[in-house]
Formats: C-alpha cells, structure tokens, sequence
C-alpha cells in the first residue's frame, strides 16, 4: 500500500473491466477513493465489491456519450465523498472495424459519441467542477498513426482526444484553473476491446514490435499523472507502446 494519491477522490469511467479496473485497482493501491463507472450494471457491482477489500470504491452505472449521466455521477460523487480531485476519461469502443468506405453514419457515430464526445462532456464537468487536480485521458496509439485499414472512426476518435487534451489544458493554464491535463497513448493492450483480428493484423505488420501490453502497465502511467509527481505536466503525451512508434 501506497499514498502517492492519499485524500484523492478520483472517477474512472470504464473502470469495471480491462485498462479501467487496472487503474483503479493501482489508484486504490496508492491510498485514493476510487468511483468507477460503466454501462453494465451487475460487472460494476461485482468488481466494486471484488475490490472493496482494498480500499473505498464505489459503483455508478454511467453511458459517458449522456450529459444526464454526467450530471448524476459527479454530484453523487461530490455529495458522498465532498470533493473530487482526478478524472480518468478511459471508457471506450472499439467500433465496428471496418473501412470507411463501407462503415455507416450511425456506426461512425456511436464511436465518436463514446470515444470523443463522452471525453468532451467528462473534461468540460471536471474544469467546471474540479478546485484543482488531474484530468487523464486514454486515447491510443492510433491517434498518433494509423498503421492498418479498418480503424478509421476509432483512430480518429483517439486523435480527436489527443487534441482536446492539449487544448483543454491550455485553456486550464490560460484561465488560471490549477487543473492538468494529460493523454496516455496505449499500444496493442490485452483487453477486450481489441479483436483477435486487430491483434494478428498488428503482430504481423513490419510497422509494429508484436509486443502486447499488459492493462498495469497503462495503469502506472496514469497514476504518476494523477499524482502530485506530475505537477509541472500538463499538455503531455505519454505512450506506451512496447516500441511501435520507435520502430517504423
């Protein structure tokens, strides 16, 4: 047991599954109280309990592309725990893998409507909301490139957040709000959102070290930003690849 994040309340959307429960499993490590959400309600719960032996947790069913739900889980977060000091905009789809020639309006728009818009909404509430702390963001190495077919929507979705972070940031410095906000860029991640077809197409590539990351090894990442350590980065990227960018 840690204190890197001791009297630290922090929200991690997406966090009953995969690189979410990981950081919430390390932010729980490091001494904070950790509000995990997600869509599927009866998961939330279990993981809720599963890590309650750890340290305070608590479950909140939340779609993060609804402003309602937005709403709802700051105040509750707020009223029961009385401040709020890091957001974890990690909730994500991985869209319908197809190329953009054949991927309809509604599936590009439930990608962006999760992906981006759910990320707007989070870091709009947390500049509002926050006195002062730590806004991360998860977006992907895909932002940065895209090294293959068939991820248009989710690429872009991840290049969008990668802007927004730096413009948000800046917007926090210039209007004196002492809130940082940061990205981190994972690489090819065991989790469940990466398809079987995803993974065999970025192993065989030559752009790409067939390296797969592990969920707590994002999760190291994140907690460094969300703590202290990192008061004078804001603006930043931090990827985590396994090598893929250094290897094109």
């Amino acid at each position: 047991m840690g204190n890197r994040l001791a009297n630290k309340v922090a929200i991690v959307t997406g966090g009953i599954s995969g690189i979410g429960k990981a950081i919430a499993t390390d932010f729980l490590a490091e001494g904070a109280t950790v509000v995990i959400t997600g869509r599927r309600e009866k998961v939330g719960q279990q993981v809720a309990e599963e890590l309650s032996q750890q340290g305070e947790i608590i479950y909140l069913k939340q779609d993060v592309s609804r402003e309602a739900d937005w709403e709802k889980v700051v105040e509750t977060t707020l009223a029961t725990f009385g401040h709020w000091d890091i957001l974890v905009n990690n909730a994500g789809i991985g869209g319908a893998n197809k190329l953009i020639a054949d991927t309809s309006l509604a599936e590009w728009q439930q990608v962006m409507d999760i992906n981006l818009t759910g990320n707007f909404i989070g870091v709009r509430e947390a500049l509002n909301k926050m006195t002062s702390g730590s806004i991360i963001n998860v977006s992907s190495v895909l932002g940065i490139i895209t090294p293959m077919p068939g991820v248009g929507s989710y690429a872009a979705s991840k290049a969008g957040t990668r802007l927004l972070t730096k413009a948000a940031a800046v917007e926090a410095v210039k209007t004196g709000k002492p809130i940082r906000v940061n990205s981190v860029h994972p690489g090819l991640v065991s989790t469940d959102i990466v398809s079987d077809d995803i993974k065999t197409a970025l192993q065989a590539s030559d752009d790409v070290i067939p390296a797969i990351g592990k969920p707590a090894d994002i999760a190291k990442a994140v907690t460094y930003l969300a703590s202290d350590e990192s008061a004078y980065t804001t603006g930043s990227e931090i990827v985590l690849d396994g090598g893929t960018l250094a290897g094109r």
